[in-house]
């Protein structure tokens, strides 16, 4: 058998391909890594990064103006978006420094690479032999067929956290997670949003009861909601730019400085030659089984570019396994989405893992929920942030957590934890006799715990026992 050059090729440096490269060489493999020009990928550069410190900065400002309740007294506040700008780069510089971790003992290069034959790659004009290759290109944004949308131009992601002036108004196209956390942060740094979703409510991937509140919090800070609505047209109207929108039987017409599209994301395989080596994939993105094999049995894909969940978690957990079952040739690993967190960072975030009630239903035959409200926990009343809830749905004879759905200041954080537990399948009886550190948000999950586990099957139990030796004892 002919030696190859490499032992795994990545292609993309993003995420899922940093994580794949160093799990891979510190196996003892012989890594490339190949990206187009810089490691890093659209979280870093245009995502998770920047979208977050933006977030961090409106958050302080909108703390600065809402403080007279606390008894505090802050002057005016001038935003001055060159600088806020410069701090998103600095943020983004920072993180990237330390990534290079994930480039030790590998061989990066950068370019335009094509597959000339599932083991043959060509990287700008070098020929590259490799036994097995994981695709990670990742994703851009998506662009729907509005007319006149091209000609009048518009913001996407990979844009808009380099600008240095802001607009008085602007429109939002899409109401999913990057749609709904800029919307709030620049209607903080007195943008006026609209914001305009096709679906009937916005987040519509979340628990019914998360979309609706955080769609009343979007409101109650200026930002204009537009549900059940398609983009007919855009066009310039004077300096404005203007899209025709249909909402039912009405024919609407909004008009702002500036128009932002968030209309969900397109797997980057473009120039790969994925035709010529005949891996399939459909404008969702490349197809792949259960142990993320595309229809070459030595050509893997991750992240993005396979579609499903966007996350970049998510990219770094498929690293693992695409990179055990591309270099072992025994105990091939499948992927399990059971136990699936993820965040949207608005303020308050809204948070989830697992199972909807509904969806739950549907797979067990007992399901039940337990809402919280976020106000009873304790540190969010001394930090001031007591808006939110958390509504766990338990199913099975042992009642473990199969969902959980958040609302609450840093709700995110409370994630691991619930994860974990469902991971492992303990059960709620486990989590509250697990010691929390009070005051804390986690005492607040202990607490949403310790109210489920008294309205249980168990509970209800345990006090029959104990009435019968009390009788007894009397």
């Amino acid at each position: 058998m002919a030696r190859m050059d490499y032992d795994l090729t990545i292609l993309g440096g993003g995420s899922g391909g940093l994580t794949a490269a160093r799990v891979a060489a510190s196996l003892g493999a012989r890594v490339l890594l190949i990206d187009k020009e810089r490691l890093g990928g659209d979280c870093l550069y245009t995502g998770c990064v920047p979208s977050k410190s933006l977030i961090h900065v409106a958050q302080i400002v909108h703390q600065a103006r809402t403080a007279k309740r606390l008894g505090l007294s802050v002057g005016s506040m001038d935003i001055d978006m060159a600088q806020v700008a410069n701090y998103i780069q600095g943020v983004i510089k920072r993180v990237n420094d330390a990534e290079h971790v994930y480039t030790d003992d590998i061989t990066v290069k950068f370019g335009t690479v094509t597959f000339q034959s599932p083991t043959t790659l060509l990287l700008n004009d070098q020929k590259i032999s490799s036994r097995t290759t994981i695709i990670a290109t990742g994703s851009h944004p998506a662009q729907p067929q509005v007319e006149g949308l091209a000609e009048v131009g518009y913001l996407t992601n990979e844009d808009v956290f380099q600008l240095t002036d802001l607009p008085e108004s602007l429109l939002i196209i899409g109401g999913g997670p990057i749609g709904v956390e800029l919307g709030q942060a620049l209607a903080r740094l007195r943008v006026q949003v609209t914001l305009i979703q096709g679906p009937e409510s916005i987040l519509p991937r979340e628990d019914p009861d998360v979309s609706t509140t955080i769609a009343h919090l979007l409101e109650s800070e200026g930002v204009k909601l537009i549900t059940n609505a398609r983009v007919l047209t855009a066009d310039q109207w004077g300096h404005k730019k203007r899209v025709t929108v249909k909402q039912g039987e009405k024919v609407l017409v909004f008009e702002a400085d500036t128009i932002l599209l968030a209309a969900g994301r397109q797997p980057n395989v473009d120039g790969l030659n994925l035709d010529g080596i005949r891996v399939d994939y459909t404008t969702k993105g490349i197809k792949v089984d259960s142990y993320l094999r595309t229809s070459r049995t030595n050509i893997f894909a991750i992240g993005d570019v396979i579609g499903g969940y966007l996350f970049t978690h998510l990219a770094a957990y498929q690293a693992g396994v695409a990179v055990r079952n591309a270099l072992l040739p025994i105990a091939k690993k499948k992927v399990d989405y059971r136990v699936l967190p993820w965040c949207t960072f608005t303020d308050p975030e809204a948070a989830r893992v697992g199972l909807t009630y509904a969806e739950a239903q549907l797979q067990y035959k007992n399901a039940r929920v337990v809402t919280f409200p976020w106000a009873d926990i304790d540190r969010a009343q001394t930090g001031d942030a007591p808006a939110g809830f958390i509504k766990l749905v338990l199913a099975g004879k042992k009642e473990e957590i199969v969902g959980a759905h958040m609302v609450g200041a840093s709700a995110g954080e409370l994630l691991g934890e619930v994860a974990l537990a469902m991971q492992h399948h303990l059960t709620i009886s486990d989590i509250t006799a697990t010691i929390h550190p009070y005051p804390t948000l986690h005492t607040g999950l202990q607490q949403a715990v310790f109210e489920a586990y008294l309205s249980s099957n168990s509970a209800r139990s345990n006090r029959s026992i104990v009435s019968t030796a009390l009788r007894l004892r009397r």
